[in-house]
């Protein structure tokens, strides 16, 4: 098996590393840099800003998106592909982004329409106060996240 010579998987952490459970996309993105990835995967942490992905994504076949989910049970982790509609993506409630996910995720489709996106995230409690950081609760469920996106960075490529 060859390897690619430049990534062709971006895993795109999002959230604000001030507000608590938000900053989970940043923190997973941290645990991942700390192992072995594949060549063909490449870390980006976009911040509260999930637009600035776009510009990320030249030459990637594969976007997984690492994000703290509202609208979601607190704790539970959801692993969703997007195929082509907004309605499909399962985020509820307001998000703490600018522009938010479901939107950034529509214009990469409309970029990118090969685009393999993943959405993977775990449902927080939004109620943070400034500056606190990850739950304790939020911290354990990183090593299953790593273990969802390790089994997302195998897989093959589903092209929509």
């Amino acid at each position: 098996m060859t390897v690619a010579a430049v990534a062709d998987i971006l895993i795109a952490g999002v959230g604000h590393p001030l507000m608590g459970d938000d900053s989970l996309g940043l923190e997973v993105i941290r645990k991942l840099a700390e192992g072995r990835l594949s060549s063909r995967t490449r870390l980006y942490y976009a911040g509260a800003s999930p637009l600035d992905i776009l510009g990320e994504l030249s030459g990637i076949t594969k976007l997984i998106i690492v994000d703290a989910l509202m609208g979601v049970e607190p704790g539970e982790i959801i692993k969703h592909r997007y195929e082509s509609h907004l309605s499909e993506i399962p985020l509820r409630g307001v998000e703490t982004h600018g522009i938010g996910l479901a939107h950034t995720l529509a214009m990469a489709r409309e970029l990118y329409p090969g685009l393999d996106i993943i959405v993977i995230g775990a449902g927080i409690d939004p109620a943070a106060a400034f500056g606190s950081p990850l739950s304790h609760a939020l911290c354990e469920r990183i090593p299953e996240l790593i273990q969802i996106i390790n089994e997302e960075i195998a897989a093959p490529i589903i092209s929509s």
